[in-house]
């Protein structure tokens, strides 16, 4: 059967008249080709659409983090400010002279004995952090306020 059909070919065959295009149009069917170039059309219009879309989501959240980062922040007050503070076996008494003085505050509770006690450190922060610690090593109950 295969020869058969070999043959009707063979016999009937002339050139145009076996096009793939020539039967679309024959059928009324537009061709593939035609239809390649409106995919590529629509490929490029969603690529625009999608560009400016990013764009734009881009931009708006551009703004939120400028805004965000416009905001002020607090001024420093001598209860927030850092700074670094070095002892070796100073009395606590020449310690708070030494913090009031720095950092520009007064340290008040202070107890009776300051002069036993001898401390050492290096300390980086602020006033009210330095005389926390200094409170839980001493077991005392001292204070910090602004000047």
């Amino acid at each position: 059967m295969r020869e058969k059909e070999i043959d009707f070919v063979a016999r009937h065959y002339r050139k145009g008249r076996f096009e793939a295009e020539a039967g679309w149009r024959r059928l009324g069917v537009v061709s593939a080709s035609r239809w390649k170039s409106f995919r590529v059309a629509a490929a490029v219009a969603a690529t625009i659409v999608l560009s400016a879309t990013a764009a734009l989501i881009y931009r708006e959240y551009r703004t939120a983090d400028l805004q965000r980062q416009s905001v002020e922040a607090p001024a420093a007050t001598p209860l927030t400010t850092v700074k670094i503070i070095d002892f070796e076996n100073a009395s606590l008494s020449e310690v708070i002279r030494k913090i009031e003085e720095v950092y520009d505050v007064k340290v008040g509770n202070l107890p009776d004995d300051g002069r036993e006690y001898q401390l050492s450190l290096h300390y980086e922060g602020t006033p009210s952090d330095l005389i926390g610690v200094i409170n839980d090593i001493l077991g005392t109950q001292m204070t910090v306020a602004e000047k």
